[in-house]
């Protein structure tokens, strides 16, 4: 072989390393990305409630300092404020903090929200209760005030409307101020007057005797047995805890967030939704890291 043909190989070889180098890199480097982002496509959303103070007027006020742009929903429980739907100009300022017309704002009205429920929808621009449908998730709220936390006449019938048709949902969420799967149900019930803001009895703020377990929990697990995961969260809670989770037999999760004004310490219920694996995650953060 002479000196031209020797240095005509060498330059072969070469040129091979570097495109064989060249290409690993890129099998390396381009599938892993893919990959990682089709798996980590996630938003959040924010559960919080129970804001107001003893104030006529006004909110908890470092609910003022979360950047509710970094949530894809915001989930209100209810108690927004003393007196939240008495005086407009009250309202105007808790519609401006919460944005409550924005489809991604849902709100399962309390006691405290309850003086006014015409002027509340002007700002709302939503019925008092309804069904929503985003990512994948089928959101039924409902409004535990009336009927004294019974689900009856026009919400039972739209709650069995859903139940009946719901089919491509990989989870049902089920959003309302009192904590009326309490009643009922024997680990729970004797917890809620050390629980629940409201306690047991007969008072509009209370948790009442109700048919949660006659007409809506077996609906429920009908949902649950679909392969369709199924959470209860309830915002009444706040001034003797601040987080509640139980999950029943069943695998029903029963969830409540809620704060209270004179605390130094409380917090929001986020859930973390992985878009691509349809799968939720939640968890209590402080409000100061909200």
């Amino acid at each position: 072989m002479n000196l031209r043909k020797v240095r005509k190989y060498i330059l072969l070889v070469f040129v091979s390393i570097i495109l064989f180098l060249v290409a690993c890199n890129k099998n390396e480097e381009n599938p892993t990305s893919i990959e990682t982002n089709k798996d980590d496509i996630i938003v959040d959303y924010l559960h919080i409630a129970h804001t107001r103070t003893n104030d006529t007027i006004g909110i908890y006020e470092k609910i003022r300092n979360i950047n509710f742009d970094n949530y894809s929903m915001l989930w209100l429980g209810g108690d927004l404020s003393w007196n939240t739907s008495n005086y407009e100009t009250n309202l105007s300022d808790i519609s401006s903090v919460f944005n409550l017309q924005s489809e991604n704002t849902l709100l399962s009205i309390g006691n405290h929200d309850y003086a006014n429920l015409d002027l509340l929808q002007q700002y709302t621009n939503k019925p008092i209760f309804y069904v929503r449908y985003k990512n994948g998730i089928t959101f039924i709220v409902l409004d535990t005030q009336d009927s004294l936390s019974n689900i009856v006449g026009e919400q039972l019938q739209m709650f069995n409307n859903v139940i009946d048709t719901i089919s491509n949902s990989s989870n049902l969420i089920l959003l309302h101020h009192k904590l009326f799967w309490m009643y009922g149900n024997s680990d729970l019930e004797s917890q809620i007057n050390s629980i629940s803001n409201g306690e047991f009895g007969s008072c509009f703020y209370c948790v009442n005797p109700n048919n949660y377990y006659q007409d809506i929990y077996p609906r429920l697990v009908e949902v649950k047995n679909k392969g369709i995961d199924v959470y209860c969260v309830a915002g009444d809670i706040g001034k003797k805890v601040k987080q509640f989770n139980y999950v029943t037999d069943e695998g029903i999760t029963f969830l409540a967030s809620g704060m209270w004004f004179d605390d130094t310490e409380n917090y929001g219920l986020v859930f973390h939704h992985n878009l691509s694996k349809k799968v939720l995650t939640w968890e209590y953060i402080s409000v100061d890291d909200l």
